[in-house]
């Protein structure tokens, strides 16, 4: 079997994920997306006995490397090499998608044009001649729709005939008159450099000032820059013309000989449907509530319905729970060993995440839809007008949605996608606000509160939390552009609307599938990473000697009193020792967790029987019946189920208090008290540094008791917290602002290349966290307000603050630089 790699490339909205997902569906699908990044997607596919890997590249409208898109597409092509480029055309924008053509057929690899949207191209009246465009390009050209999956086995069979051909390639060339002489010198001075990538390219490439390939070719040739400098300076001289703009000009130009020889425009004057939908969705006085009420409705749909699925997925987790509960070791009546405690955090900090993953894969398939749809970039548009006032960009947008402006996202690809913004002050206050969107990690912890404190009000209560995190990353990104950042640079604006698109079933979930996968890899790895040491933490040092001593004599009181009570019994020796009695108190409490987690009369009848089967001398003792000795027995069982219970929770709130997780929680009381935060809270925000997800495995393990049973995280945190939903208010606004995770840290080091910007971004929104919930909860208290009253006061502050700067925009400084006098006696 023959390997063939291939990249996919394309401009943006060009359809590449739909050609993507078409491909895979033929013939043999070996492995769905075994690799899934920020930057591309992996798929594997056989086809006539060839083994192909194909590569979904950003999308990205030129070969330059100006965004991060870019480099991220040309340091693949330049490392990995691959067998053929297959290049993703919108047939309906044609004109402006063929210049990218012809960059990725200059690189030198075979390329294999796909016409995509040829169904909206022929809607539109759109008549390509694609055999012609074959000739003229000398290379495969197939027509395709992704969306109405046309086209998937003439792609592959050209990949498998393209790649077969490769030895045969003719080298791709457009003669740029006047630049091939400097061309050639550029070619001829690079020639014997260790380097597998076409020459003439390079070349080309160089005379573009490529950043990434004169780095490249510096390492055989240092002083190619200069020389390359002398060759542009030249032609400029003789030509007045600049090299860069001389080759955009011929691409173009070419692209124009193909259109017009290869495409007929019938309707060129007809207004589209597209057109006539957005007359709509972006009118200046329609956009921001037609915006926000598409947020409402995927919040309604996705929280709110979506959390009514985890009455059916809880159950499977609650019994798995129980499973691994039947396998572990168990307690000799208050000696429970390390195991079983470990094994039951383990599966506490797992099931808290995982039942929401119907949460989840609701909010993935929707966010897809407007992907598809088309309604991302119109976002972009329609708050660009919005961002500008507030020192942001329409280019903001992108790493925003990607933090999570519309839930469910990450702040780690939102802050590195923040490089392809030009606007140097905005990219800056881009990459401090996206901390500030509700990134996927945040969701199961709102959900877990909401569940706990707002049952009633979680649809409003996550509309408020979704939508006030841009307000708030807004009045940020106003207050440090107007001060710390002033005087950075500034450029202007630019972005293309893609027409709508009929979003595909298949399409919408297989990319629910990969985020879902994606998280659902974060909790195996990650979370419950930080799980093991957050319990190593809770577990050291442990009970104090006098501890031990004091909870062992009210254990040995609870069973002398059982011992006293039921000494009289014929069935006394039967349990007349410790060990006996505690493994008939597992038995009757196992028994009780089971019949209350039976869902109807035949699974209860089943449990009965199962525990017959077990035991029957126990079993008479559970269900004592006519047996006056046994319902005695009962009795005393029951009391010492529940004493026992009062003994370990005890024992384990000592145990947690006293450990290195609760001590730095307690340290940190004198501070947090004023937002009502006690101790566990700040254990769980402690553990969300390294990952957000933590907090809630965090209080979830710390609520949920060490027993078998069905008791959601939200009632065990609602039960046993002590906490009101003004509390609740109070921790929700403070992990609105709290500071990004470890992973965030890191990146925005790596695009503000300052550790002193890192610490800003880590202490500015702790000190904004602390100082705003504790204002709340303080008010909250003053005036009596509910845990929804307070969140709607500072819902409604936060948005009248941001319209009253909008309304009043501040003119920034937009230089810097000139003499420093020390005093004005210099003038």
């Amino acid at each position: 079997m023959n390997n063939i790699k291939v990249a996919l490339a394309g401009q943006p909205n060009c359809g590449k994920s739909t050609i993507f997902n078409l491909v895979s569906g033929i013939e043999q699908h070996i492995a769905n997306y075994p690799g899934v990044t920020v930057d591309k997607k992996v798929g594997y596919f056989k086809y006539d006995n060839h083994k192909i890997e194909m590569v979904d590249l950003p999308g990205t409208y030129s070969f330059s490397s100006y965004s991060l898109e870019e480099r991220v597409a040309k340091d693949f092509i330049l490392d990995e090499n691959p067998d053929v480029i297959v290049n993703v055309i919108d047939a309906s924008n044609i004109k402006r998608n063929l210049y990218l053509t012809f960059q990725l057929l200059e690189i030198g690899i075979p390329v294999v044009v796909v016409l995509n949207m040829m169904d909206v191209a022929k809607r539109r009246d759109i008549e390509i001649d694609s055999k012609k465009i074959s000739q003229m390009l000398n290379c495969p050209v197939v027509e395709a729709s992704g969306a109405k999956g046309l086209g998937g086995k003439d792609i592959m069979k050209n990949i498998v005939a393209t790649a077969k051909n490769k030895n045969s390639y003719q080298e791709f060339k457009i003669n740029y008159d006047e630049l091939e002489h400097h061309i050639n010198c550029l070619e001829e001075k690079i020639s014997k450099i260790d380097l597998i990538q076409n020459k003439r390219w390079l070349a080309i490439k160089i005379l573009e000032s490529d950043s990434t390939i004169i780095e490249r070719i510096k390492k055989y040739e240092p002083s190619i820059e200069e020389f390359a400098k002398k060759e542009e300076d030249t032609f400029h001289e003789r030509y007045d013309k600049d090299a860069v703009s001389f080759l955009a000009s011929y691409r173009y130009d070419s692209a124009d000989i193909i259109y017009h020889k290869s495409v007929k425009e019938k309707n060129k004057d007809k207004q589209t449907l597209t057109q006539k939908v957005d007359k709509i969705i972006l009118n200046r006085f329609l956009a921001i509530p037609i915006l926000l009420f598409f947020m409402f409705m995927v919040y309604q749909i996705s929280i709110v319905w979506g959390y009514k699925l985890t009455d059916y997925t809880w159950p499977i987790l609650a019994a798995f729970k129980n499973i691994v509960i039947d396998i572990l070791p168990q307690a000799n009546f208050t000696d429970v060993p390390m195991i079983t405690d470990f094994g039951i955090w383990m599966v506490n900090s797992a099931n808290a995440l995982m039942n929401y993953l119907p949460i989840f894969f609701i909010l993935f398939a929707l966010i897809a839809i407007m992907e598809d749809v088309g309604y991302m970039p119109r976002m972009a548009f329609i708050l660009d007008r919005v961002f500008k006032k507030f020192g942001l960009h329409g280019q903001s947008t992108l790493p925003l949605v990607l933090g999570g402006a519309m839930v469910g996202g990450c702040a780690v690809p939102g802050v590195m996608s923040t490089k392809g913004i030009a606007d140097d002050r905005a990219r800056m206050a881009t990459i401090f606000s996206v901390p500030y969107m509700n990134c996927l990690a945040k969701v199961p912890f709102y959900t877990l509160i909401l569940g706990a404190f707002f049952k009633p009000d979680m649809a409003i209560m996550m509309f408020f939390i979704s939508t006030i995190t841009l307000f708030i990353a807004m009045i940020v990104a106003k207050l440090i552009t107007s001060t710390i950042l002033k005087t950075r640079e500034t450029a202007p604006f630019l972005m293309e609307l893609p027409p709508y698109h009929t979003p595909t079933f298949k399409g919408v979930i297989i990319r629910a599938s990969q985020r879902v996968w994606v998280y659902i890899k974060k909790v195996v790895t990650i979370v419950l990473a930080v799980a093991v040491i957050l319990f190593a933490m809770l577990q050291f040092p442990g009970l104090s000697d006098e501890s031990k001593i004091k909870f062992e004599d009210k254990s040995n009181k609870a069973l002398s009193s059982f011992d006293t009570k039921v000494k009289a019994s014929i069935y006394y020796e039967e349990f007349d020792t410790k060990e006996e009695v505690s493994t008939l108190l597992n038995y009757y409490d196992e028994y009780r967790t089971k019949r209350m987690t039976a869902t109807s009369k035949d699974a209860a009848k089943r449990v009965d029987e199962r525990f017959l089967l077990r035991n029957k001398t126990f079993y008479k003792y559970i269900k004592p019946k006519r047996d006056k000795e046994a319902r005695k027995i009962n009795k005393e069982l029951r009391k010492l189920s529940s004493k026992r219970k009062a003994i370990l929770r005890q024992i384990k709130n000592e145990k947690v208090e006293n450990s290195i997780l609760g001590m730095t929680g307690r340290a940190m009381e004198p501070i947090t008290q004023y937002a009502g935060f006690d101790w566990k809270i700040n254990v769980a925000f402690l553990s969300s540094f390294a990952a957000r997800e933590s907090a809630v495995a965090t209080l979830g393990s710390l609520y949920e008791n060490n027993k078998a049973d069905n008791m959601r995280a939200e009632e065990a945190m609602a039960l046993n917290s002590g906490y009101t939903p003004l509390h609740a208010t109070a921790i929700i606004i403070f992990m609105l602002l709290t500071p990004p995770c470890i992973a965030t840290m890191i990146v925005v080091k790596m695009q503000t290349n300052s550790y002193k910007w890192m610490m800003f971004a880590i202490f500015f929104p702790i000190g904004l966290g602390i100082v705003l919930s504790s204002l709340v909860f303080t008010l909250g208290n003053i005036f009596s307000w509910s845990g929804f009253e307070a969140m709607t006061y500072f819902y409604v502050s936060v948005v009248l603050l941001t319209i009253a700067i909008a309304l009043f925009p501040q003119k920034n400084i937009n230089w810097n630089g000139g003499i420093k006098l020390k005093n004005k006696k210099e003038l």
